[in-house]
């Protein structure tokens, strides 16, 4: 059972109004203390799946407070054993998060960050990755593909599209766009100086699409989002691997770098394929999960820009899917 220690600083005048919030079924225990200077700090222990329901509570009753302040804690173990409650019927426990809404915000933009480190990561990835390809090595590009942080941001713009937050949309399309062209790139100065072999069994499998990418990459799409919504990030290792954004990015530079813009529209084409079905499925995924702006005149605006991306997406996925259609007639035919 994951367990979050909720922090909660307001003014000693307003301690009253906060101690009655140990009364609620969903607190597990709660402890509280003065500070020095004229503050006052309630600590309270929850599930997680029920820490977003209290900082709303509280939310709403100090936000008007300067001194207010509310800090998550992740617990890793607590004496006496916290004793487990026999959970509720699935039916009811579809579309609850595993983390608050504010926990969910601060990991997702913390990965999602356009900085150096972000830029290094992209590069030496690359550079395995073209390695990989120019020895035919698939172990080497998959570890490439565990390394590059290229999922992180598409997750950051289909959580701001869902919250209906602007900035965190812009951050995560700023970040993808700075990692596809560094990708690309990297990849085509080392395509015009070690040309891989364009027979070789890893390029040709970014060279050609199919109906089963579209189904790959909108698995591992909800996937990404329910590791983030359950606070299970480890299982992004797999969905790293799976939803195969860089092999192809990668592959698309090599031949470019050679010349060949045939194939470079093969590679490009597979990456879109993936690139459109992660982020249709991230914007479902997130809002299937119940993941919802705070305050009810931010929902107005979050299923505005909610309904533009899926209808966006899903007229892409389309143009996509035709694609595929008439690159296989025409493969029958030739």
């Amino acid at each position: 059972m994951a367990l979050r220690l909720i922090e909660i600083i307001v003014p000693k005048a307003k301690k009253k109004n906060i101690i009655d919030l140990k009364k609620l079924p969903l607190v597990i225990d709660a402890w509280q203390e003065e500070n020095t200077v004229s503050n006052f700090i309630f600590k309270i222990l929850v599930e997680a799946e029920n820490s977003e329901v209290l900082i709303d509570k509280v939310s709403r009753l100090f936000k008007k407070d300067e001194i207010f302040r509310i800090v998550v804690q992740d617990v890793e173990a607590t004496l006496p054993l916290v004793e487990v409650p026999l959970k509720e019927p699935i039916k009811k426990s579809i579309g609850k998060l595993t983390v608050s809404r504010e926990e969910l915000y601060n990991q997702v933009a913390g990965m999602a960050e356009l900085n150096y480190l972000y830029l290094l990561m992209i590069a030496f990835a690359t550079i395995i990755a073209s390695f990989g390809f120019i020895e035919d090595k698939w172990v080497v590009i998959i570890g490439a593909m565990v390394v590059a942080p290229l999922i992180a941001p598409n997750i950051a713009f289909s959580l701001g599209v869902v919250l209906g937050d602007k900035n965190l949309g812009m951050m995560g399309i700023l970040a993808m766009g700075a990692g596809v062209l560094l990708v690309l790139a990297i990849s085509l100065i080392l395509g015009l100086t070690y040309p891989p072999d364009i027979a070789s069994k890893s390029l040709q499998s970014t060279l050609f699409f199919s109906y089963a990418d579209i189904i790959v990459a909108l698995a591992s799409g909800a996937v990404a989002v329910l590791a983030f919504t359950s606070g299970t990030a480890f299982a992004l290792i797999g969905v790293m691997v799976s939803i195969s954004l860089l092999p192809p990015l990668v592959a698309a530079g090599l031949v470019l770098g050679m010349g060949n813009f045939y194939l470079f529209s093969s590679a490009i084409t597979l990456f879109l394929i993936n690139f459109v079905a992660l982020n249709l499925s991230g914007v479902v995924t997130f809002w299937f999960q119940g993941v919802r702006p705070k305050n009810w005149w931010e929902e107005k605006k979050a299923k505005h820009y909610r309904l533009a991306a899926t209808g966006m997406w899903l007229f892409l996925l389309i143009i996509l899917i035709i694609i595929i259609y008439l690159t296989h007639i025409n493969f029958l035919f030739t």
